[in-house]
């Protein structure tokens, strides 16, 4: 059957460097083109709970979505990285998130001699216990030059359901010589981990040549979910599926909102294929790739859109750019918006990202249509126990994914000549509503800020700037398990308690 192909592919630019020393996400972008695989194929073979019967009916319970991955196509180290660490750390994310609303019925299996460009892994001719069976291979390609694009990752979906159009087999092709190995850098490991998710849920339905075949709750394909709007004298593509729109009308305070709306500025394989980046600036799913990312409810309810899914909410990431700032947020002029909202910047100093997790410069990106904020860099990170040897004062701070410690501005110095900075302390949180009360530790010495403001430090100039309490503590500072430990362990108290075999912050440890 002839149908749109789909893929998606990830470019990110030569400059990009995966080192901590020097970290140029700003210039990362996922693209989508059109051009150089085949067409899909649709695989005739039983769903359960599919064709709905007349009149529909409601299920009460469904079944984790079954992945499986194929490494067979990658040799060396990166194969045992991928195998080992960053691919299961993915399909345990995915198993667990996500409930399918029509597996499939018995095994996937597929006959034929090659899939997705690929020879048929003898496993799929076989049969596995699978809804979602994804292929992973590698290339190594350097940039031509330091200032050339550069492919990253290449992900399309080849075999469709006949039935309900659901994917069922996809291909993900690695650029090895980009996405590297990692080591021992685990905020590297984290940053691949999130390209991962990115590809995967592209493939899982986040795409525009998979919207077409979204259904409803009776199974019939979806009409009038892909519309268009305005933003910033640009048209862009907007999405309005449920529960997508009622969130994010919810989460902004914008009743009037039509729905998502995705990218409007590069080529026509990246515009349509993501997030806005200027409503969305640090979701997963918009095209760039920096730290501090978040994998929201928003990724996750999108995947509901399609009629295919049902998520897990607990396994989002921690989310707030925008929260309750209303319709102007979104589309409001950015020269307005970045004076109105805090979430937004002024000036080039550096400061705190919206994450809270460290800081970066108040700048402005390819996507962000000129709206300033403060991009993350690795430096400055609370995550990353090298950021020490990047700030003043490094006595008196903690650093580390261990540490919990957030990004708070000041101009505390040793002398008597203080300008703007940023540290990385440790904090608490006690009292309610509006009885709460953020106590910062500074060295030896905890501070309490019970309103927004300054507070000196003993035996120091200048001084920190106090957060409002309560919202910083319900932001910021809420505990909160990183993607829900990934499937691989319990979120007790905004801490990871990992099941047998696994560890980290996130339970996807190296």
């Amino acid at each position: 059957m002839a149908s749109k192909q789909l893929k998606s592919l990830l470019l990110l630019f030569a400059i990009l460097s995966i080192s901590f020393a020097h970290d140029h996400g700003d210039g990362a972008t996922c693209t989508h083109g059109q051009n150089g695989f085949p067409e899909p194929e649709f695989l005739d073979l039983p769903e359960e709970n599919f064709p709905v019967p007349e009149g529909g009916r409601v299920l009460q319970s469904y079944n984790n979505l079954r992945t499986y991955g194929y490494y067979g196509f990658l040799s060396g180290s990166f194969k045992t990285y991928f195998e080992t660490s960053l691919g299961p750390a993915v399909l345990d994310y995915f198993s667990a998130a996500l409930k399918v609303k029509y597996p499939v019925s018995g095994r996937l299996s597929y006959s034929g001699s090659s899939v997705c460009g690929l020879s048929t892994p003898s496993v799929l001719r076989s049969g596995v216990n699978a809804d979602f069976f994804i292929m992973w291979d590698a290339q190594y390609q350097q940039p031509a030059s330091q200032t050339a694009s550069i492919w990253v990752s290449e992900s399309y979906s080849c075999i469709l359901a006949t039935g309900t159009k659901r994917p069922l087999i996809a291909k993900t092709l690695i650029n090895s010589a980009v996405l590297v190995n990692p080591g021992t850098n685990v905020l590297l490991h984290e940053k691949n981990i999130y390209m991962i998710l990115h590809e995967t849920t592209h493939t899982l339905g986040f795409s525009s040549s998979l919207y077409p075949y979204f259904i409803d709750d009776n199974g019939k394909r979806l009409t009038g979910h892909i519309t268009s709007g305005t933003l910033d004298g640009s048209t862009s593509k907007v999405i309005n599926v449920e529960p997508l729109t009622s969130r994010l009308r919810s989460f902004f305070g914008c009743s009037t909102l039509k729905g998502a709306y995705m990218e409007n500025s590069g080529s026509s394989a990246t515009a349509g294929e993501h997030f806005e980046r200027r409503q969305f600036a640090f979701e997963a799913m918009t095209s760039g790739l920096i730290y501090q990312q978040s994998y929201s409810q928003f990724s996750l309810a999108m995947l509901e859109g399609s009629g295919w899914y049902i998520p897990n909410y607990d396994y989002a990431d921690a989310y707030w750019m925008g929260q309750g700032n209303g319709c102007n947020f979104l589309f409001g002029s950015c020269s307005s918006a970045d004076s109105q909202f805090s979430d937004f910047c002024t000036g080039s100093s550096r400061g705190c990202t919206v994450p809270g997790r460290g800081a970066g410069y108040c700048q402005s990106d390819i996507r962000s249509d000129g709206c300033r904020f403060n991009h993350p860099e690795v430096n400055y990170d609370c995550d990353n126990t090298a950021a020490a040897g990047y700030t003043q004062l490094a006595h008196l701070q903690s650093f580390g994914r261990e540490a919990y410690a957030k990004c708070f501005e000041g101009t505390l110095s040793d002398n008597s000549y203080s300008s703007s900075s940023t540290y990385c302390f440790q904090y608490n949180c006690v009292g309610s509503g509006s009885n709460t009360q953020l106590q910062v530790t500074v060295g030896s010495q905890t501070l309490t800020c019970t309103q927004e403001g300054t507070m000196s430090v003993s035996g120091y100039h200048g001084h920190i700037n106090c957060p409002d309490p309560l919202t910083f503590c319900s932001t910021v500072g809420a505990p909160v398990c990183p993607r829900g430990c990934m499937g691989r362990g319990t979120c007790v108290n905004g801490r990871c308690e990992c099941n047998s075999g696994f560890s980290g912050k996130d339970c996807a440890a190296i």
